[in-house]
């Protein structure tokens, strides 16, 4: 397996091996737009590298769903709570 390094820019990205990235290479890319993933990638092939940096971004998006989900509700409980109290107060 190798390890890969992704440039992205918006829909557009690269695939690079670990071993062929230079400073100069990603200042030229950076230059051009391109933001460098912070982690390399292991894969046997660039295909695999970009299905694995997907699944990746999507469990991550899940996971943050999950989470602000879980605090919005909470928060609907709060404000209903004290809805309720401001109006058995009166």
């Amino acid at each position: 397996m190798n390890n890969y390094i992704i440039f992205i820019k918006d829909s557009e990205s690269k695939v690079i091996t670990a071993d062929h990235v230079t400073r100069e290479l990603s200042r030229q890319l950076k230059s051009k737009g391109f933001t460098q993933y912070p982690y390399p990638i292991e894969a046997n092939d660039e295909k695999e590298a970009i299905e694995k940096l997907n699944k990746q971004g999507n469990e991550h998006l899940n996971a943050l769903s999950e989470y602000t989900g879980n605090y919005f509700f909470y928060c609907a409980i709060l404000v209903v709570g004290l809805v309720m109290a401001y109006f058995l107060s009166r």
